[in-house]
């Protein structure tokens, strides 16, 4: 008996546990292996003003590395950054973005799945937005814009010795994306099966608060890995462009914490309310019953 009243207790504490671990592998096994569902979530920072600015800053300086245009290269660096920044936002520049993620994307993937050992830096080549922006400054008639060279210009987006232990850690990830799910379900339902006959309630309740436990562990997380991944921007990405892509990149998941921990704090609501009021029924305690009993008991002596 006594064993039936604690297990219940450690079995929801790893769901608790276990609730963030699954978010995390779910989120990463779709947004690493689906590329076309990436590029549509990054799709939206084309429109985001830091991030715009981000890229013309950067497009203009990779642009004038390749141009030599001796006493000229100040006016026309002016010229090409004023170019990439109206060029942000527009119908091209959005192809070109979408272009450059889909390209980025693959780049993380291949990093990621590659044998350990295989590198520690992850690339992106710029010469879509580069292409698509010397195209536009043709049309525009600007001069000397077909001097501007497209070449394949890789810029390092990662760069660190940790790569073989992301390689393993999203190794894991793709493995508990398909039995975390499945483990959380099992211990819910062993909680419930072996709880005491009459608590079954109450632990459907108590499940539901580890849900909620669960989802404000993954809260805790991605505020953890939002300052840990901003406080490693390399210094020539601005602070809001980091904001902005980390933001995106994440919300799924910020939207998987708020969902788990409504829909935990409903079970717990609910199932909760039931257990307290089925133990009114079988055990009532109303002031007219206690005045009953003694009356009874008066009458009695």
């Amino acid at each position: 008996m006594l064993l039936r009243r604690f297990l219940p207790a450690v079995l929801l504490a790893l769901v608790a546990l276990l609730v963030p671990v699954g978010a995390v592998a779910v989120w990463a096994d779709a947004e690493v292996e689906d590329t076309g569902r990436y590029v549509a979530t990054m799709a939206p920072l084309a429109d985001d003003v830091d991030v715009q600015q981000a890229v013309a800053a950067r497009v203009t300086e990779e642009i004038m590395k390749q141009v030599d245009l001796g006493p000229l290269q100040n006016g026309a660096e002016r010229l090409v950054g004023e170019a990439a920044r109206s060029f942000a936002g527009t119908e091209p520049y959005r192809r070109a973005w979408n272009t450059v993620t889909r390209v980025t994307h693959d780049a993380f993937r291949d990093a990621l799945t590659a044998e350990r050992g295989s590198g520690d830096r992850v690339r992106l080549d710029l010469a879509p937005v580069t292409a698509e922006l010397k195209k536009q400054l043709r049309d525009d008639g600007v001069p000397l814009a077909g001097r501007i060279p497209v070449v394949h210009t890789d810029l390092t987006l990662v760069e660190t010795d940790q790569l073989d232990a992301w390689r393993s850690v999203y190794g894991f990830l793709e493995g508990a994306a398909r039995w975390v799910p499945v483990a959380v379900g099992v211990l819910v339902v062993g909680a419930v099966a072996v709880a005491v006959r009459g608590r079954r309630l109450l632990t459907v309740a108590l499940a539901g608060g580890a849900c909620v436990v669960g989802a404000l562990l993954l809260a805790l997380l991605l505020a953890v890995a939002h300052n840990l991944t901003l406080s490693h921007l390399p210094e020539d990405v601005s602070r809001a462009a980091g904001e902005a892509v980390y933001a995106t990149v994440t919300g799924g998941l910020r939207a998987a914490a708020w969902w788990v921990g409504a829909v935990g704090l409903g079970v717990a609501v609910v199932a909760g309310g039931a257990w307290w009021f089925a133990g009114r029924r079988v055990n009532p305690r109303t002031p007219s019953d206690h005045s009953a009993r003694e009356e009874g008991r008066a009458h009695a002596g």
